[in-house]
């Protein structure tokens, strides 16, 4: 059950649903149930149906989310679970598990949790990540009324990531630093189930640098709008004049637009994002979320592209600072880890070499694969 058609790979939660619908329909038949605002392409439906056994996709309406809304304010629920929630689609899960009669029940994110909780099937839960810890980060660096909202969904989050663990035979998450912001009972038996990298990446043939550097993800999402702010506004004007920026992504927003000039290109959704990893010298990552694991870090360095960021992120991946990967906290670090590997073919080509080995023996979607069979068959 997933809470977005897992196609196309624009976004982290739909890019770990792929895969692991790829590896695991090796082995068992896979029925998926996707929630989608709007139906899915045929090209991207075309993608997904050879994977799976049966696939349904159901409609969210804007009416039962604004009512799933309204509800929340008194029943306590998380608004991040209300939005994904219909009285409606409830009835027709539990319709469609009555005719499928699953042996397990894969569950991707607390958002689809309250659509399945109280089927008696053996059930997973894949967190990712914490969102209540995410949301508490929001709040720190929030201001006025939006630091209230902030702070309140915290709460709730958190509350419901401890009691709706109590629902499931079997808990997943992303990293052990994900592991370890929850504190409550039964967070010791989460399953770590690192995200994995395509082969594709590693051999995809690298064309002549046009930029410097390169940020990519989905510029709709708050972290990265402000992490391509930070990199234009507060890391640029500290490195030197002819350094130039590639911002790339779906759906980038007017703020991420406006910081377009001769020096920061913006291309918007690109087909093959191998391409505009491609084209830099160096992949910037200017994040301070500690939830979740970076994919885009992952592909970059599969590919070569030397990368800086910063340590809470490398905490989720593990790579060694000034061998696999560069690490900074602040602009000044930045600019000068940036400086650093632009002047430096020697290091920059060191540090490419050891990323791609470094992914290659440690990031793999069979081995998430494998680990999620074990779990569907009592083995973990």
């Amino acid at each position: 059950m997933t809470s977005r058609f897992p196609y196309p790979l624009e976004k982290g939660d739909k890019l770990r649903a792929y895969y692991q619908i790829r590896e695991i329909s090796k082995d068992h038949d896979v029925y998926l149930i996707s929630i989608v605002d709007d139906d899915p392409s045929k090209s991207d439906l075309e993608k997904i149906r050879p994977l799976v056994k049966e696939l349904h996709i159901i409609r969210i309406a804007s009416l039962e989310r604004i009512i799933s809304l309204i509800k929340a304010f008194s029943t306590g629920i998380p608004y991040q679970i209300a939005w994904f929630y219909s009285a409606k689609i409830h009835q027709i899960i539990q319709d469609l598990t009555a005719n499928i009669q699953p042996d397990h029940i894969f569950c991707q994110l607390t958002r689809m949790a309250e659509y399945c909780k109280d089927i008696p099937v053996t059930k997973t839960l894949d967190y990712m990540d914490s969102f209540g810890i995410g949301m508490k980060r929001r709040a720190n660096v929030a201001k006025g009324f939006s630091k209230y909202i902030y702070n309140m969904e915290a709460s709730r989050m958190i509350r419901y990531e401890a009691t709706i663990a109590d629902k499931f035979d079997h808990l997943t998450i992303i990293s052990e630093q994900d592991k370890a912001q929850f504190s409550f009972p039964k967070a010791s038996d989460i399953h770590i189930l690192n995200n994995g990298i395509d082969p594709s990446f590693f051999e995809f043939e690298t064309q002549s640098k046009e930029v410097d550097i390169v940020f990519v993800g989905n510029m709709g999402y708050l972290p990265n709008i402000e992490a391509a702010e930070f990199l234009v506004n507060n890391i640029l004007p500290k490195c030197g004049q002819s350094v130039t920026i590639l911002l790339a992504g779906t759906s980038p927003a007017p703020r991420v637009k406006a910081l377009q000039s001769d020096k920061v290109s913006i291309t918007g959704w690109i087909e093959d994002i191998r391409v505009a990893y491609g084209q830099a010298n160096i992949f910037v990552a200017p994040l301070w979320s500690g939830t979740g694991q970076q994919n885009k870090i992952l592909e970059a360095m599969a590919m070569g592209i030397p990368c800086i960021t910063t340590t809470v992120v490398n905490n989720a991946i593990g790579a060694k600072d000034g061998e696999e990967i560069l690490l900074a906290d602040d602009e000044i670090q930045f600019a000068e880890k940036i400086d650093l590997l632009l002047k430096n073919d020697l290091l920059r080509s060191q540090i490419s070499q050891n990323a791609k080995i470094f992914v290659k023996q440690n990031f793999d979607w069979k081995q998430n694969g494998l680990i999620l069979s074990s779990i569907f068959t009592n083995k973990q």
